[in-house]
């Protein structure tokens, strides 16, 4: 287990990621075709415990599997890990039965398979924080904005700490946003910035959306 949220395969913080991954094909004498193997996203939760990780990817490796793009973080007592991974096709069920049944583990799966479809161009991405009084629904409130103005959330990670002085509860949010061309005629990013700020008057906190260059480091943005 882990105190505070590490990197897994490269630099890991608390966050919801949503990214296109590339399957990884090796090459050896024996030569495994794409068509007999699956793609697999798992996302495991458990109690947090020295060796989870060891004990989750051991059961991948012992079924034949190979772990490609993953995501670990420790959230309050528990640890969060999600993982895309691909496994011969016959091993498909005993590796999800195997992970299902390993103690004080919660497993789900989900089909991965890639799409022919072209990768999404961007034609804007922006870098949103939130900072203030928590509030019930903060976030609903602000991801349902965004959507509103067809803005994609790549990542995004969300904390709260008791403030300095006083037993009032601060809440910060950090998220990396797109939005995809063709751009909606009525996109406007000026009105989007504006109703972000009345939705943080109302809520009694500050919420900035700035936007970010294609040589921005992401992780650096979120303070990892």
């Amino acid at each position: 287990g882990i105190s505070t949220p590490k990197l897994f395969h490269t630099r890991l913080s608390t966050m919801f990621v949503a990214s296109h991954i590339g399957r990884r094909v090796v090459q050896t004498s024996s030569v495994r075709t794409l068509s007999s193997t699956t793609s697999l996203i798992v996302n495991v939760v458990g109690i947090d415990r020295p060796g989870i990780v060891g004990d989750v990817t051991k059961n991948i490796t012992t079924h034949g599997g190979n772990v490609g793009e993953s995501l670990a973080t420790r959230l309050g007592a528990h640890f969060s890990l999600m993982m895309l991974l691909e496994t011969p096709n016959d091993n498909v069920e005993s590796l999800k039965f195997s992970i299902k049944n390993m103690d004080d583990i919660n497993a789900t799966f989900f089909n991965a398979e890639e799409t022919t479809s072209a990768d999404p161009v961007i034609g804007y991405t922006g870098f949103l924080n939130l900072e203030g009084a928590d509030n019930p629904g903060i976030v609903y409130k602000v991801t349902n904005l965004l959507a509103r103005h067809n803005l994609s959330i790549q990542k995004m990670k969300t904390s709260d700490e008791i403030a300095p002085h006083g037993g009032a509860t601060l809440f910060h949010m950090q998220a990396v946003v797109h939005a995809f061309e063709p751009m909606a005629r009525e996109f406007d990013i000026s009105k989007v910035q504006s109703d972000l700020e009345a939705v943080g008057d109302s809520l009694n906190c500050n919420i900035s959306l700035e936007p970010m260059q294609e040589n921005d480091d992401f992780e650096v943005r979120f303070g990892s």
